[in-house]
Parts: C-alpha cells; structure tokens; sequence
C-alpha cells in the first residue's frame, strides 16, 4: 500500500508536466493512450482536455499524428526536432548535441523510432532531471514548433498552448 500512495504522489509531481507532454507528442498506441489515462489524474486543470484526447478515436489521433509530424506531402507542417529549428534539416548537430547531454547525465540513449531531438524524446529527458539548463535550450526553439501545431491542428494544438503555458510559467 506504501508503494501505491508513493506512485500515486508522483502523478502530480511538476517533472510529470514534462512526461505528460512527451506522451501527447509521442505517436498515439494504445500503450501510450494508457499511460496518459494513468498519469491524467494529476493534471485537474486540464482534465477535460485530456478526456477528448484519450476518447478520441485511435486511428484518427494516430492519422492526425501523421499528417502533422510524420509525412505531408509536399512539406512536413510541424517538425518535432530541435535540429530542424535550430539548423534547418533534421539530424543535425543538435541531434549530436543532445545525444551527448543524455549521455553526460548517465542515459543511453538508443535510437528505436525518434532521433534524441525528437520533442517527446527531450520532454522525457525533462521528466527524468528536471535539468533546468536543458530546458533554457528546449525554450530557445520549442515556441516556434508549438506556433505551428496550434496553426495545424485542433487536437494538438491545444496541447501546444498548454505547453507553451507551462514553459513561460518556468
């Protein structure tokens, strides 16, 4: 029971700000749709945001994901990499340059689907340290990609204005 009221205390612990937002900008699975059932209950003010989200159909979210993230043609509508607002390509010095910051706190990161300037990639760096100088870097770039996601799309853009929000409050 000890171990319950300890995991249950983490769920609004501020650092869950960051793995919330990663979630949300992590392509939408049915293991990622739970987590964020999971960790919702310690978010009350954006419980109904977060009750959309979660009961809006899978595959729409997941076409949706797509289109802003993945793959429109001609151009992709919102880059989710610090290296394509930083550089102007993706997997870029600043793909290296994150890599090695991970590493420097004692993460291994091991590419699966996202390159470690993925926005849910450094969000999750953030859930896990808190390092606050990583997060003067996400702002140098992050308001220009949530600009675009609120431009692009209703379902995540008002997860953008959520984290700008909690950004600016830090």
């Amino acid at each position: 029971m000890k171990k319950m009221k300890n995991l249950e205390s983490l769920k609004s612990h501020p650092k869950n700000y960051f793995k919330l937002f990663s979630l949300i900008f992590s392509y939408p699975s049915e293991e990622v749709m739970e987590e964020i059932k999971w960790i919702a209950d310690g978010f009350p003010e954006l419980k109904g945001i977060l009750e959309r989200f979660v009961s809006t159909d899978l595959e729409e979210l997941q076409t949706e994901y797509t289109r802003l993230f993945v793959s429109t043609f001609p151009t992709l509508l919102c880059p989710p990499y610090e290296s394509y607002y930083r550089e102007g390509l993706v997997y870029g010095n600043s793909s290296v340059e994150v890599r090695e910051i991970y590493e420097a706190h004692g993460l291994k990161y091991i590419y699966e689907s996202e390159p470690p300037d993925h926005i849910s990639v450094e969000l999750d760096f953030l859930a896990i340290t808190g390092d606050e100088e990583f997060v003067k870097r996400l702002k140098e770039w992050v308001f220009q990609f949530t600009e675009r996601v609120k431009k692009h799309s209703d379902i995540y853009g008002v997860f953008a204005e959520e984290l700008d929000k909690y950004l600016k409050s830090l």
